[in-house]
Parts: structure tokens; sequence; C-alpha cells
């Protein structure tokens, strides 16, 4: 069970006032038609659906049927002949009904594997003292509740117990684990000395769970063993276990924060409830342009109780056959996801999430959003009404520690976040936060004409995105006449002008609140930024950089296409 941050500092929700309609939402009834296939897609890639539910035998803040979920999901699973994956959390695998059912009722293509969060049966039987409230089992605050609350020695002991005892009570190793906070010390010696196969890590979020996730890849990575939210650059780096991202997430407005619950496919949230997002959801994982990998996990984990998700989780398991008799995607437990992740990809490859259709059929103030990821870093072209704008700009670098990689979580209330060149959420104003006007950081786009005037570029149309190896191209119609180009490469990002004027010049130009930013100094060539203490930066070719009151501007060069340089200068890619 999950608690949400209440948006714009009043204070948190919890679930009970979440479901109950507290909030008031933007979703469009169930009947919106699906939006169709909307970009040309280059070669084929690896879409993967995992159905993964995760099991508790405690939750000592509501008395619940924990049992009730679980015997429901798989009746559902089992109508539709779906491959699932099961996660036990340790108290569910030595206490309850739970690991005796999953014996009998699994398929054969189901799988069961470790929900690694930390409750008092684990910490006994590790011989670690409780941290915990005395009168609870399981506490959910993050210095008890998550491996980063303990020392690397502590975290190693609490995983070869969890492994251990798994093989115990289950009679097989454990090759999937997954938990709303993993770290890279965990995760690296259960990939090198158990072998797993896949793990699964929390979404991007604010606040969620007394803990912020930032900047994080959208999909599938190899971990650094630096830092378990980045992906590994070179391959020595690199834990050889994929980490998946879970929960389905909305692509288009979770970053705004702006809708007050989670946003994601879980069906005990509003937006997994609704057919239209559902199918939005699946079409663009089972179709739109994805680089060379896709990637998504529903499911539902059991301490929300049977009753919020009763109407969506079957109706979720139908749309995903569906889509699995069609043939455009691969439904498999999250264990088969990692192996097959690892046959074609030494490294972490290309991915991207393109949608190109409100998710919520909004028609008022429609809102569009195309996400490109690689090794080296990820980016967000967003699209609100006809504005167009850079949103989100993160880089990757294996130096970067993640935060509590050898100290302790002594606090709930904590921040995970990457290395930002952008960071459309926080480097804005409260007043954006609110849905009001204020400083919102973005990176614009600007023609420059013969006389150094400015003119902000307006979107006229839809625009159009297709992809060819690890790059992605989208075309953006204008007012103006013509397009404006933004092609996403591994380690660059290209944008120029086509049909336009012979006049127009692109310039881009960055805003966000001074004091908020991570930017530290601006050469005609290079933007410099320092965050906890970690210097990176990002070149620019064919346009000239300097400094302004709320920003860079990014003046045209005498050539085009203008580049931003995103790979790091210790990383094995060359620049132009």
């Amino acid at each position: 069970m999950r608690t949400v941050s209440r948006v714009h500092g009043r204070g948190s929700l919890t679930r009970r006032e979440v479901m109950s309609g507290a909030v008031k939402t933007l979703l469009a009834a169930s009947v919106l038609p699906v939006s169709p296939m909307e970009a040309l897609s280059g070669k084929p890639a690896v879409r993967c659906i995992n159905i993964m539910n995760f099991i508790r035998a405690e939750e000592p803040r509501e008395k619940m049927d924990l049992f009730l979920p679980v015997k429901e999901q798989m009746a559902s699973i089992r109508e539709h002949g779906l491959p699932a994956t099961w996660l036990l959390q340790y108290d569910a695998i030595v206490e309850g009904p739970f690991a005796e059912f999953l014996k009998a009722e699994m398929p054969v293509d189901h799988e069961v594997g470790i929900w690694f969060e930390i409750n008092r049966k684990i910490c006994d039987d590790a011989g670690i003292a409780w941290r915990g409230r005395p009168d609870w089992e399981w506490d959910y605050h993050v210095p008890v509740a998550y491996a980063i609350g303990y020392t690397p020695d502590e975290r190693r002991k609490l995983a070869d117990t969890a492994m251990a005892t798994f093989r115990r009570v289950l009679g097989r190793d454990a090759k999937t684990v997954a938990s709303w906070n993993l770290d890279a010390v965990s995760i690296a010696h259960l990939s090198d000395i158990y072998g797993i196969d896949a793990f699964g890590n929390c979404r991007d979020q604010l606040a969620t769970d007394g803990f912020t996730i930032w900047g994080a890849p959208i999909a599938g990575y190899y971990p650094s063993r630096q830092n378990a939210w980045s992906p590994a650059v070179s391959e020595k780096n690199q834990i050889s276990t994929p980490m998946f991202r879970l929960l389905g997430q909305d692509p288009v407005y979770y970053y705004d924060n702006q809708l007050g619950y989670p946003d994601t496919m879980e069906p005990a949230w509003r937006s997994g409830q609704s057919a239209a997002f559902v199918d939005r959801f699946l079409n663009m994982i089972a179709g739109g342009p994805s680089g060379s990998f896709a990637y998504a996990q529903l499911g539902q984990e059991n301490s929300f109780g049977w009753p919020q998700m009763r109407e969506a989780y079957p109706m979720q398991m139908s749309a995903l056959a569906q889509v699995r008799r069609e043939g455009a995607l691969t439904v498999e437990t999250m264990g088969e996801t990692g192996r097959r992740f690892k046959r074609p990809f030494r490294s972490t490859p290309a991915q991207a999430q393109v949608m190109l259709s409100d998710p919520f059929g909004n028609q008022d103030l429609p809102q569009r959003t195309v996400w490109y990821q690689s090794k080296y870093y990820r980016a967000n072209l967003h699209f609100r009404n006809d504005q167009f704008y850079l949103r989100d700009l993160h880089v990757y670098d294996d130096r970067y520690p993640q935060p509590y990689l050898d100290d302790v979580a002594r606090q709930h209330g904590i921040e995970q976040r990457m290395l930002a060149v952008l960071d459309g959420y926080h480097w804005s104003e409260d007043e954006v936060h609110a849905g009001r006007g204020g400083i919102r950081a973005m990176g614009s786009f600007v023609t420059a004409g013969e006389d150094g005037k400015e003119t902000d570029l307006v979107m006229s149309g839809l625009p159009s995105v297709s992809e060819t190896d690890s790059s992605l191209r989208t075309s953006v119609p204008l007012s103006i006449g013509g397009h404006f180009e933004a092609v996403f490469r591994e380690g660059q990002i290209e944008f120029s002008l086509s049909g336009a004027s012979s006049h127009a010049r692109l310039g881009l130009r960055f805003e966000w609140v001074a004091d908020r930013s991570a930017l530290q100094e601006v050469s005609a060539d290079r933007l410099r930024y320092r965050f906890r203490d970690f210097d990176y930066e990002v070149g620019i070719a064919n346009g000239i950089a300097s400094r302004t009151t709320h920003g860079v501007r990014i003046a045209p060069g005498v050539r085009s296409p203008l580049c931003l340089l995103m790979a790091q200068s210790n990383s094995t890619l060359h620049h132009l």
C-alpha cells in the first residue's frame, strides 16, 4: 500500500482519501477511442510486458484480507492464459498461505521471486536489530523498509537471508528481485553471487512513500555499480542483471505532478481504471516508436485490497490478452524478460516512449510527449496545445554515486535525483506546480532573424516521429511554414529547421529559476553544472551559448544543426 504526497506542499494524501475522490481529475470517459499508430517504426524492437504482483503477509496500518487479492488475481490471469511473476516479501515466504498457494496454483509459465523490502522477520533471521515500530511487523518508513536504511554489510546479509529462506521454502532459487527502492550494493551482490535474471525498481516519483526518484531511465537498463538509478556507461562498470522500471507510468502528465495521484497502470488508481488510458498505454508499448526496447509492468500489490482493484484488474488482463493475441508484443515473466534483454544487448540500448495522443482524451489543452533514453542521457520533448519545448534533460556518469550508496538513510522523506541539465519540475516556480503562471523551466526554440530579433516557434498541426537504428526523429509542423526537426542520437541531440525561410536560423533558450538550477558556468561551447558536489557538463556544437538572468541563450551558429553533446567527457563516445 502506497501513500502519495499532496501536490503543492499541502501535506499528504492517504490512499483512502485518494480513492474516495478527494482529488478531482481530468480523466475522460472510458469510451474514448484508442489512438491509432501515429509514427513510423524502424527495425523491430523487443517489446515486453510483465504481469507482476507482489505479496505482503502483514499490513499493520489497517485490517484487510491480504489473501483474497492473490486468489482473485490468479483466477483472472489464468482465465486469459497469461504468464505472470509473483514476488513474495519475506513475511509472505515464511508465514500465511501464500507460498503453498503459489506452489499449488501457479501454471508452468509463472514464476515466483522476492520482493526485497525489510521487515521484522528478516531482520531477526539475519541477526540485525529491528528498527521499526515495536508493535509493527512491517514498517513503511524509508530507514526501516528499504535496504538503504542499512549498512552495506547489513544489506548483503539481508539479501543472503532472503535468498536462503526462499530456497528452503520454495525449493528453488529466486531469479527475480524487485522493490520500490533497490540500491546498487544490494543488486550487485544479488547479481554477482546468485545470478539474478531481472531486477525491478520504482518509477520516477515525487515524495511518494517518503522518497523522490527523479531522472532515472524510462524502461530497461544495466545499472551502474555506483548507482542503481543510472545506466552504466562502460561495460566494466555495469551490473550484469538488467533493471526494469515498474508501474506502467503515464509518460505525459506524471512529470508536472498535476493530477494529485499516481497516474500509472495500477488498477487501484483512477488512471488504471480508465479503459481509454489502458488502451492508449498498451498501444504505445505495442506499436509506438520505442528504440530497441519497449517495456511495461502491470499488476498490483495485495495490500491495496481486492475491492480497490476488482473492476480494473480483470479489465486490464482482458485488454492485455487481446494485444498479445494480435502478436504485437510478448507477455512473459520478469525473469524471462531479463534473459531476453541479455541476449541482444551487451549494454543499455537506446529506447523511447512516444505518446502523440493525450492519454486522457483532454481536448481543451491536449498534451503529448516524446521520451528518449540511451546509456548517456534521457530527454523529453513535450507538447502543450500548440507549444512545444524540452521539459527534461538528464545525463548519466559512472562516477556519480547514488545517494546512500555507502551511508545509511536515517530519515523518512529523501531525494534520489540524477544529474539534471534541465529539470522541468524542480527548477520551475511553485506557481507553476500549482497550475498557475510563473517561470516554467524549459528549453524553448526560437528563430533569429537577420536583425537579431527572436520569435518563438509555434506548432501548427501534429508532430510525427520516426526511428532508425539508435536514433529518434521528431518533426513538428510550424506556423511559419516548414518543420522543426529534433533528432535524438545515442550521445547527442540535433535540432534544425527544414522547409522554413532561408533567413530563419534556429536558436534555443533555456529558462528556469536560477537559484534552483545546478548550472554553474557558461562558455560559448559548454554548459557546466554541479549537483551534490559532482561536476558535469554539456557541450554545444553549431551554436553560441551565453548566460541570461533566468538561464541560457544558445544563439544560432554558422552551420546547422544545433547540437547538444550529452555524453560526458569520461565516456567512450566521441563527440562531433
